[in-house]
């Protein structure tokens, strides 16, 4: 499912290029996986992210580590905040922050360390088209959760 996410983020950013930047696709569906399942410990998730962000980085930026690094910082920061968290601080803000943590952090280490004048408006756009996908996936973990416990 993830390998299929990253593949339609890089044929839309084929599609669009130039035009409109695409969001963190693969990161929702992998934050969206962490958030969803029972298991206190993820061993793969790291490997992917890390995966991920550096086929990311080899057919986009051509530097290794830029978005390798941001996917595994997000990865680490959904699971530690995630498991540290209480199930009853696991609010759909909580949720909300770490999908929206999933778009921004990725994107915006290139802007701060290449700087932020030519990246800058491009990450400002690649945020407001997330927004949407965001909210669809908080709305799709609302309802899994209630289809989960229905009492809660």
């Amino acid at each position: 499912m993830l390998l299929l996410l990253w593949l339609t983020q890089d044929l839309l950013t084929v599609l669009t290029w130039g035009f409109v930047e695409v969001p963190e696709i693969f990161m929702l569906g992998l934050v969206y996986q962490l958030l969803t399942e029972d298991r206190e410990v993820h061993p793969g998730a790291i490997w992917i992210a890390f995966a991920g962000g550096l086929l990311w980085d080899l057919r986009w930026v051509g530097i290794p580590g830029f978005f390798t690094l941001g996917y595994v910082i997000v990865v680490m920061l959904v699971l530690w905040l995630w498991h540290t968290l209480p199930s009853s601080g696991r609010t759909l803000s909580v949720v909300f922050l770490l999908f929206s943590a999933s778009q921004l952090i990725p994107p915006l280490l290139p802007v701060l360390i290449l700087g932020g004048e030519p990246g800058g408006l491009h990450f400002l756009f690649q945020q407001l088209w997330a927004l949407p996908l965001v909210l669809l996936c908080v709305l799709s973990y609302a309802r899994h959760r209630r289809k989960k416990n229905p009492n809660a």
